[in-house]
């Protein structure tokens, strides 16, 4: 049985996807908060297209920051704040590549040309780097690349035999966390920044998916299916200690700390929508960080 504890969060995720945005609908995704905490930026499909904005950390001040035809995503923030990372298929309109842009939306410019899909960009803590996640066509497998910050230096580190997913960094910039279907499951992996030394983090029955390291290195957030659901768990980073921290229908996305590790980030979808939502570390403590559209 749930203690009252565990209970509230999992009973206020219900309510709250239920009333926090109304009408009209929309999602709001991919939220990423910058390295100082005062602001959030994510992607919105509230003017008819998903485009990237940028709010204040509680949630005020949304402001649209891209205006392209097509699907303007995953966004990263600079350390500095002054910069931010993202994919979009602008060109052609058909090949997903990334691009930079200052945080008021000016200077866009391309870091890649390829054919194909490149996309979901994360700086390396010294951003030396960036490691990003690609794929040729729909008939070939998901695999990780690593390049330098202009684009320089661009070499995929996994084989393509798998789908190797969403990486990201520890803090030393030493290792990669990512997740893949290797076992023929989602599973969590860690491996050096360039490629070696792949280890499964826990092994599984369930699919373990979107992981993140949090600040200090000694915990992963990460969505799974375990419980029967998609939901949002922590566990140490040798993969012990695993605790369920929501529990509601719908897909959970992208789960990330705060710098702080006090504090989790994700979007939750229910039927046509996506909100995104703040929590403690813990579980408890959850809302929207919009109760209202804009």
């Amino acid at each position: 049985m749930l203690s009252p504890c565990l209970l509230a969060p999992i009973l206020g995720l219900r309510l709250l996807l239920a009333t926090a945005d109304p009408t009209p609908q929309r999602s709001d995704m991919f939220a990423r908060w910058s390295a100082d905490g005062t602001r959030i930026v994510f992607v919105s499909d509230r003017d008819g297209d998903e485009e990237i904005y940028v709010m204040n950390a509680d949630g005020t001040d949304p402001r649209r920051l891209t205006r392209e035809p097509g699907r303007d995503a995953h966004p990263y923030f600079s350390r500095n704040g002054r910069r931010i990372l993202f994919q979009s298929p602008r060109g052609n309109g058909t090949d997903t590549n990334i691009f930079v842009m200052n945080a008021d939306g000016s200077g866009v410019r391309p870091l890649t040309s390829l054919t194909g899909f490149t996309g979901v960009p994360v700086y390396s803590p010294d951003e030396k780097s960036i490691v990003f996640m690609r794929r040729e066509d729909k008939e070939k497998k998901w695999r990780i690349g690593v390049m330098g910050v202009g684009g320089e230096h661009l070499v995929l580190i996994t084989p393509g035999e798998a789908n190797d997913q969403v990486p990201t960094w520890s803090r030393d910039g030493t290792r990669l966390l990512f997740f893949s279907d290797r076992t023929g499951r989602n599973q969590i992996y860690t491996m050096r920044a360039d490629g070696t030394d792949v280890r499964r983090v826990a092994a599984t029955a369930f699919d373990d998916s979107i992981p993140s390291w949090s600040p200090d290195g000694t915990r992963i957030a990460f969505t799974s299916d375990r419980d029967g659901g998609s939901d949002v768990y922590v566990m140490s980073s040798d993969g012990s200690n695993v605790r369920r921290l929501t529990r509601t229908p719908g897909t959970k996305r992208l789960p990330v700390w705060s710098a702080d590790g006090r504090r989790i980030m994700f979007s939750a979808d229910d039927d046509a929508s996506s909100v995104i939502f703040v929590m403690n570390a813990d579980g408890s403590g959850l809302h929207p960080v919009e109760k209202s559209p804009s």
